[in-house]
Formats: structure tokens, sequence, C-alpha cells
């Protein structure tokens, strides 16, 4: 029998991938789950029913499941998509469900009957989180179980394969107007190309970073040696850009700004290009 392999590429949770989607299936689901069950001798508040008071507490901890989610995904550690696994997995769902146990404990306070018992202590706060647990890691668990055919798959295999093909991908190699210098690199690392001055400076996104390489040239020469790539395009008088590495564009006929994926910097896209640029760039306009 196959070891289970926690740090193995995983496709994302689908509630972590897309968070209001997630937010909405955890209110959904908790909300159901209370009225249909009247589990944990959930209770009314002082202020409204039993269905009222459900509805409260799905809200808030909904709302704060999404709030974690997306901070969530700020942190380095769970900020690559392409590289998930199912430890990260885990370690994600866990951290969201406590959020909403959490969030259910504080805002007990302001809802329920003040001749309550006094719910201000350890063991109180870790009911709200074991039972939040308990509660929504059901829907966790459904999104997971939908991938898990890709645990039955060879997927070490899959990843060598992709490795391969990057091995064959196409590769630039730029010359300089100085003899010693010059730039290799692959057709799919470029971001993009901008010139100051007699240097222009390529922008590669290469082992998980951004790095900035200047070679001493023209960008037309630049632009003559990279047009045999379909995908590279002179957007500007200084600016080539890598179309496979666009995200959107944003602006009107007098031109563009483009974000670029992995990148903060926008790249202009001049008045007398826009038309050529909309030939080439089929997106939806931001």
């Amino acid at each position: 029998m196959k070891k289970l392999n926690l740090k193995m590429k995983y496709p994302q949770n689908y509630i972590i991938r897309k968070p209001v989607f997630g937010a909405l299936v955890l209110f959904v689901f908790s909300l159901g789950f209370v009225l249909l069950y009247h589990p944990l001798d959930t209770q009314k508040s002082f202020y409204f029913n039993f269905e009222m008071t459900m509805v409260f507490y799905a809200i808030v901890a909904s709302f704060f499941a999404w709030l974690a989610i997306v901070l969530l995904k700020r942190i380095p550690f769970f900020s690559n998509i392409e590289d998930w696994s199912l430890l990260k997995e885990v370690i994600s769902a866990y951290l969201v469900l406590q959020v909403m146990g959490g969030t259910i404990f504080l805002f007990a306070f302001i809802i329920e009957s003040p001749t309550e018992e006094i719910r201000w202590n350890f063991f109180t706060f870790l009911d709200s989180c074991k039972y939040s647990f308990l509660i929504g890691i059901f829907p966790f668990a459904f999104f997971t179980a939908i991938n898990y055919k890709f645990l039955l798959l060879n997927f070490v295999a899959s990843v060598n394969e992709f490795q391969e093909e990057k091995k064959q991908e196409l590769i630039i190699n730029i010359s300089s107007s100085l003899k010693k210098e010059s730039l290799s690199f692959y057709a799919n690392e470029l971001l993009f190309v901008t010139s100051d001055g007699n240097y222009v400076f390529f922008y590669l996104f290469r082992n998980r970073k951004v790095i900035k390489v200047p070679i001493r040239n023209s960008i037309s020469n630049i632009e003559d040696q990279l047009k045999r790539i379909p995908y590279y395009f002179r957007c500007h008088r200084a600016f080539i850009v890598n179309l496979n590495m666009v995200q959107y564009k944003k602006g009107n006929a007098w031109g563009y700004h483009l974000s670029i994926s992995n990148c903060e910097d926008k790249i202009p896209v001049s008045r007398k290009n826009v038309k050529a640029f909309d030939t080439l760039f089929i997106k939806p306009f931001i």
C-alpha cells in the first residue's frame, strides 16, 4: 500500500481557492446543520429566537472565515497555488475553522443573555473551537475528497513530466553590443523588457522571484532578436511584453496599463499600439 505523503503536490481546496464561494458554502452548511439537528445544546439568544440566533452566528462565522482565508493567502507559505500540498490543505482548513470557533466564542457575549453563566473561560473557548471544527470540517473534507483522485495517480510522474517539458522549452539567446556580454533564458521566464539610456533591462521570473538583468543594446535591436516569438509584443517605444504574462489591461483608446503576473510594475501600451494589442490579447477588459 502506497504511503500517504502530506507534502505531495495537491489541488487546492475550492473553499480556499475561492474565498467568497468558500464563505458562502460554510454559511449554508453550518446554518443548515444547526437548524436541522439542533446539535451541541445550541440555544436562542437574549434578543432573537433560535432560528435568527443561528443565522447571526452563521453570518458572523462565515464572514470571519472569508477574512481568514484572504489573510491566509497573503502569507508566503500559503500564497502559491502551484506549490499547494495536502499538508497546506490540512493546516489552512484547521486555521480557518479555529478562527470561526473563536469568532463564535466572542460574539456570544454580544447576543446571549447576561443572566447566563459566565462564559469567559478557557474551557468554553476550547468548546467553541472544537464544535466549529467538528461541523465545519465536513464541507472542507468534501472538496478535499473530490481532489483525492489526484493522489491515486502518479502525481510525481506528472511533475517530472512537467520538468522535462521545461527542459525542452525554447531557450532565448540575447546578444549585446558588448562582445563579452550575453543572456539566455527560457521563453516563458520573460515578463517584460524595458529600455533606459544605452541599456535594455530584462525582467525574468526565475526561481520564484523576479530578477532584473541589464544588457547594453537598443530596444529595437532586442525586438529584432525576439521577433520569432509570437507572444512577445512591442507595446511601447520603451517596452516589450510577454503577452502570456499579462493578467489584465486597464485604460481606454488613448492607451493601456498592463498588470503582469508575479510583478507589481504596470506596463504601458501606447495609443498607436492599442489596436494591435487588442487583436493579440483576448482577456476580460478591466
